[in-house]
C-alpha cells in the first residue's frame, strides 16, 4: 500500500488570538492527531516548529490521503507526496539516467 508524507502548516491567520480559545483549538487538534495515531492511520507525526511539521501515512490513495489531510483543513494547510521505497525506485531510475547517457 503506497506511503505518503504529509507537509502539514497552521493558518495562524484562523486560529483564534485569545489563549484559552487557542489552547481549546490545540486540545481538539492532539485528540485527533493521536485517534489517527492509535488507529494506525498515521504511521507517524513530527513537528518541527510548534505550527509546522510532518507525518506519514498508509492510504489505498492519494485521495484517502487527501480525505485524512482535509479533516484538518483550513486550521491546517497541507502538502502531500507518495514515498517511493527505494528497492522500487531504483531499478527504473537507474535505467532513465542510463538511458539519458546513452547506455540503455
Amino acid at each position: 500500500m503506497p506511503l505518503y508524507q504529509l507537509h502539514y502548516k497552521a493558518n495562524p491567520t484562523l486560529w483564534p488570538s485569545d489563549p484559552k480559545e487557542n489552547l481549546e483549538m490545540w486540545e481538539e487538534s492532539t485528540q485527533a492527531a493521536e485517534a489517527l495515531l492509535e488507529s494506525g492511520s498515521l504511521h507517524d507525526l513530527h513537528l518541527v516548529t510548534p505550527t509546522e511539521g510532518y507525518a506519514r501515512l498508509t492510504a489505498e490513495s492519494k485521495t484517502t490521503a487527501l480525505a485524512i489531510a482535509a479533516s484538518f483543513f483550513p486550521m491546517f494547510t497541507n502538502e502531500i507526496v507518495e514515498l517511493i521505497p527505494w528497492n522500487e525506485a531504483k531499478t527504473p531510475v537507474l535505467g532513465a539516467v542510463r538511458q539519458a547517457a546513452g547506455q540503455g
